[in-house]
């Protein structure tokens, strides 16, 4: 009996043994890391090989690849970046990406029949220019508070918080913005050059009206050059459609059939009474608009082709036929303009409408979740690296360090000509654009000041607040039929203007624009007093 115990004893131990053992020699594969504290703007940005901001790959994750379908062209070393992306995500989440660049040409008609036929996808660009509140609605996007609140720490303490209250639908969050300016003012940009030559008081230059005597003398020393240029063919009429905003408090509210503001509210009274385009008062500002641009293409300060025009006016502005036009403005967008034009001309701008966040704007760049999502909260973790870690972001947005760009600073970059990657602007598509690399040019102090431009931008009394279209939808699907059989009246490129904005404004009543109205305005009503500050 006692040499049985001393046997078992003996066994005993030798077990013992063998599991110290076993832990010691394995104890870097079941220690979870240490949290790493997220990333901030005013932090160092870190090497590629030292750039980690949150726990490694938990053992328990299974492998799972996330696809994000974002607003970009294609381009030629995209799997290149996609394979870095994917050594870090495995390191972390024991995930991999797959990148899905849409070019803009196709982005909205693609994404939009993804969506119908259910294919899988996991993080997708969305935007309210791009009917994001529409789609949402259908449930195309999942619900992300719950999922930010447990995966997105990281982008909650980055982001202004503003930004968080644009994109949701009866008080539940469906993405993401970006994290950049929250909004722009509107602002009369000039070749600086040009502005030297002639001694222009862009200063005091604050209505299109102004410009008239400057548009006459570029016509008879600057004949080359076109002065207001319009490009009605893709649907972007210039100032035409938003000059009664730069010329009083009026901004627009509600739906704007084909990109069209039919309903507006003065922002500084805080009355939230709707007027419509049909309002005397809206008529007489549109009448006046609108002869003034006949005016102007009859003396030939409109480019002849406005009408039908598709050409981009950055491709003008490169080729020096452009001295100035109306551009949103930010901190460093003269500086964005320049490099835009390869460095050849410099700009300066002045700005004449203030910068007001709006729901739309604030909504205007974000990555939602689809509802085709098999593993959302995966999707989650690679978001808040994507607003949250400088290498990942600068990986997907400017590629690979010595093959892509050179870094010449802590925090600036020099982009490689033809390198493969970087010809499509994906800064202000994806993630955090306040820890991306400057590039030349770019001042030090660019992301400081676009955060002081955010914290002191006026807030529009309704932002939040999201138009509910069910029950006029035949209503606004006649009215947009109406809108774009007469979009030409804003081009200066149709006789007798006048009388086609009175054709367009019997038709619109017609179509049920009154209607409408009464609908946004009781939808007001009660957001008003339920969320009024």
């Amino acid at each position: 009996m006692r040499q049985k115990k001393t046997v078992m004893l003996m066994l005993a131990m030798l077990l013992v043994l063998s599991v110290f053992l076993q832990a010691c020699s394995s104890g870097d594969g079941n220690e979870k890391p240490a949290n790493k504290a997220t990333a901030t703007n005013a932090e160092k940005t870190p090497e590629p090989d030292k750039a980690t901001n949150a726990p490694s790959a938990e053992p328990e994750l299974p492998p799972y690849e996330v696809s994000i379908v974002y607003f970009g062209t294609p381009q030629e070393d995209d799997a290149l970046v996609e394979e870095k992306l994917n050594e870090f995500f495995k390191e972390k989440i024991n995930a991999t990406v797959s990148l899905q660049p849409i070019a803009s040409s196709d982005y909205k008609s693609r994404t939009e029949l993804m969506m119908n036929t259910g294919e899988k996808m996991d993080l997708v660009f969305s935007a309210s220019w791009l009917n994001f509140f529409g789609n949402a609605s259908k449930g195309a996007y999942l619900e992300l508070d719950d999922l930010l609140e447990k995966h997105g720490q990281g982008i909650k303490k980055l982001i202004n918080p503003l930004y968080l209250e644009a994109p949701r639908l009866k008080g539940k969050l469906y993405a993401v913005p970006t994290n950049k300016e929250i909004t722009q003012g509107k602002a009369f940009t000039y070749r600086k050059d040009i502005v030297d030559k002639y001694n222009i008081p862009i200063d005091s230059i604050n209505k299109v009206i102004d410009l008239e005597p400057w548009y006459e003398k570029f016509k008879k020393e600057e004949p080359e050059m076109i002065s207001q240029y319009i490009n009605g063919g893709s649907g972007n009429f210039g100032g035409g459609l938003v000059m009664y905003e730069t010329n009083s408090n009026f901004r627009p509210i509600g739906p704007t059939p084909a990109k069209t503001p039919l309903f507006l509210i003065d922002y500084k009274s805080l009355d939230m009474t709707i007027k419509s385009v049909l309002d005397p008062e809206i008529v007489e500002l549109n009448k006046n608009e609108i002869e003034m641009f006949r005016r102007f293409y009859e003396k030939g300060y409109i480019n002849s082709d406005a009408g039908t025009s598709t050409t981009d006016v950055g491709d003008l502005r490169r080729q020096g036929k452009i001295w100035m036009q109306t551009a949103p403005w930010k901190p460093g967008a003269d500086i964005e303009a320049q490099i835009a034009d390869n460095n050849k001309y410099e700009y300066v701008s002045h700005v004449v409408e203030e910068p007001i966040v709006t729901t739309d704007l604030a909504a205007g760049s974000m990555l939602a979740i689809s509802r085709t999502s098999k593993d959302p909260e995966r999707a989650m973790m690679v978001l808040n690296y994507l607003h949250t870690d400088p290498y990942v972001i600068n990986l997907f947005v400017n590629g690979i360090e010595g093959k892509h760009y050179k870094k010449v600073g802590e925090n600036r970059i020099e982009p490689i000509a033809d390198s493969g990657y970087g010809k499509t602007a994906l800064f202000w598509v994806i993630g955090n654009q306040m820890i991306n690399y400057l590039k030349p040019g770019q001042p030090d102090d660019l992301y400081v000041n676009w955060e002081k431009f955010n914290n002191e931008a006026t807030r529009f009394p309704l932002m939040g607040f999201v138009f509910d279209d069910t029950k006029v939808k035949n209503e606004l699907t006649q009215i947009t039929a109406v809108v774009t059989e007469y979009k030409l009246i804003y081009t200066g490129a149709v006789k007798d203007p006048t009388k086609l904005l009175e054709e367009r404004n019997k038709k619109l009543k017609a179509a049920g624009l009154e209607k409408v109205q009464a609908e946004l305005q009781s939808q007001i009503n009660v957001w008003w007093a339920e969320n009024k500050k």
